[in-house]
């Protein structure tokens, strides 16, 4: 990948993070949920790794499927953001 290819990558990555921010930003759910925490005087900080995979155009394999567990904290809070993993077991 040409240097070029590199910042453009970059700059849709990067557009690709300001969009996850934004919807979290407006979601009644987790506003509520954090405001019920700082009710009862903790400081939330909300910290979200990004983690994206992105495969070379050259690339013709299907890659293997990842395996993820979550506990009951982790599905509580997706289902508060409104998403569904399906598959993900407990560990």
């Amino acid at each position: 990948m040409d240097t070029h290819e590199q910042e453009k990558l970059k700059l849709l990555i990067q557009e690709l993070a300001q969009l996850i921010n934004a919807v979290l930003v407006r979601s009644p759910e987790l506003k509520s949920a954090i405001q019920g925490i700082e009710e009862k005087g903790y400081r939330v900080d909300l910290v979200l790794a990004s983690m994206t995979r992105i495969l070379r155009k050259e690339l013709q394999s299907q890659p293997e499927p990842l395996e993820a567990t979550s506990t009951e904290f982790d599905e509580e809070f997706l289902k508060t953001l409104r998403i569904r993993l399906d598959g993900l077991s407990n560990s």
